[in-house]
């Protein structure tokens, strides 16, 4: 019976050491990928919600959350980074706000990537740490499609403390106005999935930066010593 016991808490052990970054985290919708079309989170009037792992002590779930939330049980594997799906459900308020349409559809790739798949669904998992914040990964491991999170929407505790920019106009069109910073301070402009695209110094107090050549979406703008900040390019 000690073995058995000793046996399951090593278990425990090993599976929250390779998830521990999983759940240490609030993770934030950022993109969808499904038969390798890419659709960005579009903008709402309220903050997209919170998508968390969590162990009630008996098992593991995971909730994705958009607007709604699609709700699963599941084991993770002790070898690879990936976790099997039991079962679940999604959650079915209607969101009428600013981009009712866009939302609602993508409300609803939300719930098919986990709640269409048969059950033992196979889901690989990878994060990205990129210095300020962190992507994460999970993709289908029948279909290839996925679902990129990021954990900074919100600040994190390190972010809290840190000081806050003016940028605008958000959405923007062509330049982006930064303000109430300094200059020779690093400038990165990174797509949701963790890719940077572009890069710079800060030259003064106030920076007009040119985005016109971004594609349509959600970019996440990160400057030296300052919090994150998320804005739109139209």
């Amino acid at each position: 019976m000690k073995k058995t016991l000793l046996f399951l808490t090593f278990l425990s052990n090993l599976i929250f050491a390779q998830t521990s970054d999983l759940f240490s985290n609030n993770w934030y919708i950022s993109q969808i990928v499904i038969n390798n079309q890419t659709t960005v989170s579009p903008a709402m009037q309220v903050s997209i919600g919170t998508s968390m792992f969590s162990n009630n002590g008996s098992g593991y779930s995971f909730n994705s959350s958009y607007y709604n939330s699609a709700g699963s049980t599941i084991t993770f594997n002790t070898v690879t980074d990936s976790f099997t799906r039991h079962g679940g459900g999604c959650t079915l308020l209607v969101y009428n706000g600013t981009n009712a349409t866009a939302a609602q559809a993508y409300d609803q790739k939300n719930c098919d990537f986990y709640v269409n798949t048969a059950t033992g669904a196979i889901f690989n998992y990878q994060i990205i740490n990129n210095g300020s914040y962190k992507t994460l990964i999970i993709t289908n491991n029948n279909t290839g499609d996925k679902i990129y999170y990021n954990n900074s929407f919100l600040g994190t505790k390190d972010n809290i403390i840190k000081k806050s920019i003016k940028i605008y106009p958000n959405p923007v069109t062509d330049f982006l106005t930064i303000e109430n910073i300094q200059g020779k301070l690093n400038l990165k402009i990174y797509e949701m999935s963790g890719k940077l695209v572009y890069e710079t110094l800060t030259t003064d107090k106030s920076n007009k930066i040119d985005v016109s050549h971004l594609q349509k979406g959600q970019y996440i703008l990160l400057i030296e010593n300052f919090k994150p900040e998320l804005f739109i390019k139209d």
